[in-house]
């Protein structure tokens, strides 16, 4: 807990940060992607999976261009197989998340959000970006650990909104927000801006499926 927790004005984890994109999600060890359904009563690999028609012209209205990477984004999930594949795809013309697992030090799960997202500057432009990181701490059960866990979490992301009711209401911000109900832990997310979706139409493949429809 000793480096710091923040890369170009973004919260980070110790191994990720917040507007990571392909690179930094390589040095990662995903848990490999599977789908939530067995088949003949074994678990499926989502590299291993086989689209239907009806599922890849669904998933084109999002993705123009899915290619090797069409079971990953149809599964919403990913793994360290799915990211060459993925930086191939360079255009969505919806709002979209892709999720990865990986345990961090064997003993704080983690569970990471990226998203095509477009450029701050330049929408004609878009990027995969690491936009949620959540980790729970399993071995904080009683309540003086977790709250010397919140103590120091308030320390770490006091700027972003930890330990207190402050939100960053700018694009390209990070926040950070307390764990649910269920499981103690926290999150972070990068405030994608409330006309990302308008944004994401910019896209040359976009505009131009817009036009074609």
């Amino acid at each position: 807990m000793g480096q710091a927790l923040e890369k170009n004005g973004l919260p980070c984890v110790a191994e990720l940060c917040v507007g990571d994109g392909i690179a930094e999600l390589s040095k990662i060890q995903w848990t490999p992607a599977q789908g939530s359904y067995k088949v003949n009563n074994k678990v499926q690999l989502t590299s291993d999976k086989k689209l239907t028609e009806d599922d890849l012209r669904v998933l084109s209205m999002t993705y123009p261009a899915a290619g090797d990477a069409a079971p990953f984004l149809h599964d919403r999930i990913f793994d360290a197989s799915a990211l060459p594949a993925l930086g191939r795809v360079t255009a969505a013309c919806q709002t979209n998340e892709l999720t990865g697992f990986y345990n961090a030090n064997g003993d704080t799960p983690t569970r990471v959000g990226i998203s095509l997202t477009p450029n701050l500057t330049d929408p004609t432009r878009q990027a995969w970006t690491v936009t949620t990181i959540t980790r729970e701490f399993p071995s904080a059960v009683s309540n003086d650990e977790r709250a010397a866990v919140t103590k120091l979490l308030t320390r770490r992301y006091g700027k972003f909104g930890a330990g207190s009711r402050t939100v960053p209401d700018r694009p390209g911000e990070g926040r950070f927000f307390p764990s649910g109900m269920t499981k103690f832990g926290f999150g972070l997310s990068l405030f994608r801006g409330n006309d990302e979706a308008a944004r994401l139409m910019m896209h040359s493949a976009c505009a131009d499926k817009a036009k074609s429809s």
